[in-house]
């Protein structure tokens, strides 16, 4: 679950959350935005306090706890890197 979701079924006021996992309504704000990831600690103590619901692993990657398959994507990286070596090598031999 994601935390701005879990704060919405819960009811309570942004402000009340924050006060309750101890950091400022300003840092909430930027986790929910996106612009930066809780320190260790804080994400430990929003996993306690939704009693995981939300998880230090979706709180520090953004990933749902459930395993994922990144096969797909680690392919998909392979093969542009062997096109780009591919490239470098042309540039190599026509100079």
């Amino acid at each position: 679950m994601l935390l701005e979701e879990f704060i919405k079924k819960s009811g309570m006021k942004k402000k009340s959350f924050a006060e309750s996992v101890g950091i400022s309504t300003t840092n909430l704000w930027k986790i929910l935005k996106g612009i930066t990831r809780p320190s260790l600690k804080t994400a430990q103590r929003i996993e306690e306090f939704t009693e995981g619901r939300v998880t230090m692993q979706e709180m520090l990657f953004g990933k749902s706890s459930k395993k994922t398959n990144f096969q797909p994507s680690f392919e998909k990286r392979i093969t542009e890197l062997e096109s780009r070596v591919k490239k470098l090598e042309a540039l190599n031999l026509s100079e």
